[in-house]
């Protein structure tokens, strides 16, 4: 089996819980082969905790020197679309933290260099290769709960002192849809196989001239339906209720790294009642991010060029749906006056 090398860029709080999770007893054959920060001695901290022997503080250097296998892009958001072309252009994999870019035009470039390379391109939805997802998609597949008929997600938090402010800073490109929302529209878009909706309600508050609390409700064809709650003022159940004729699957207890999935039936002699028949626990150890990073490892040896369970197209899918939305919303980012 093919050792894969991983060059990390980023020494944050996302990169060290990926660098921890590369410990794991799944990742046979994964070398932590260097990372880059933005100072050299940032990166010789950050590989000294982790057992990373060679350090950078520039990434073009740490990409020409040790031709990596994957790059993993773990830096603040405004900074992905530059560092992502770089491994590109150079024929590197590339795993990049969600949001991968800041709009659809970056987007585009990078599917398109992507594809000009001919290497793997992956956003890094993470929470579609944790086995409790894999369950519930098993379900979903066998036709348990029937036709889904809606979506329930919220993802909310409250921020509080010393927390990081850039990602509610449209100077950053953030916002709570595109850092904590997306992950509701993911779980839309996976219930409802990839399919965008028709057309979307929101209510949307501001903050630093980006969206602080949106509460959205996707229209889907058929009459379906996805409510979904994205906060940076409020803590919400952090759970996601996929809703079919038969029954309903529950997954949580954090719907972006979550452990449990759950599957009821109504129950046909009583209105009132479901019955729980399967449940599905994971109590994993580390983050969860092992589960990305063995799947991106599987692509890769397979020479997949993206990723079976986040394909490129739900990415782009997703990412014009948030162009609209901050649109509709007067949320600009810097990058969005490149044309």
């Amino acid at each position: 089996m093919k050792t894969m090398k991983w060059a990390i860029l980023g020494t944050g709080y996302i990169a060290d819980s990926f660098a921890n999770a590369m410990n794991s007893d799944i990742l046979s054959g994964t070398e932590k082969a260097a990372v880059c920060g933005i100072s050299l001695e940032e990166a010789r901290s950050f590989g000294e905790k982790h057992g990373i022997k060679t350090h950078f503080d520039n990434f073009d250097r740490m990409l020409e020197e040790i031709s990596p296998d994957v790059a993993y892009i773990a830096v603040p958001n405004m900074l992905h679309y530059q560092f992502v072309m770089k491994a590109l252009e150079r024929g590197i994999n590339v795993l990049c933290e969600k949001p991968m870019a800041d709009n659809e035009w970056q987007l585009q470039d990078m599917l398109k260099k992507a594809e000009e390379k001919g290497v793997f391109l992956m956003e890094g939805m993470w929470t579609r290769c944790f086995p409790a997802t894999r369950k519930l998609c098993e379900w979903l597949e066998a036709g348990k709960i029937g036709n889904v008929k809606s979506v329930r997600a919220d993802f909310g938090l409250k921020a509080v002192e010393g927390w990081q402010g850039w990602k509610a800073s449209a100077s950053h490109a953030g916002g709570a849809l595109r850092d904590v929302g997306i992950y509701c529209l993911a779980w839309a878009f996976l219930a409802f196989n990839g399919e965008s909706p028709l057309k979307i309600h929101s209510v949307c508050r501001m903050k630093n001239n980006a969206d602080y609390h949106d509460e959205m409700l996707l229209h889907f064809s058929q009459e379906r339906t996805a409510y979904i709650t994205a906060s940076f003022d409020m803590v919400t159940n952090h759970s996601v209720s996929i809703y079919g004729e038969n029954g309903v699957i529950t997954v949580g207890p954090r719907l972006w790294c979550p452990q449990q999935a759950e599957l009821f039936m109504f129950d046909p002699t009583d209105e009132f009642t479901r019955k729980k028949t399967e449940s599905f626990e994971d109590n994993h150890l580390y983050s969860g991010m092992q589960y990305e990073i063995s799947h991106v490892n599987e692509c890769i040896r397979s020479s997949k060029r993206e990723s079976p369970y986040f394909s490129l197209k739900e990415t782009l899918a997703i990412a014009r749906l948030i162009d609209s939305l901050r649109k509709e919303w007067g949320v600009r980012y810097p990058s969005d006056d490149h044309n």
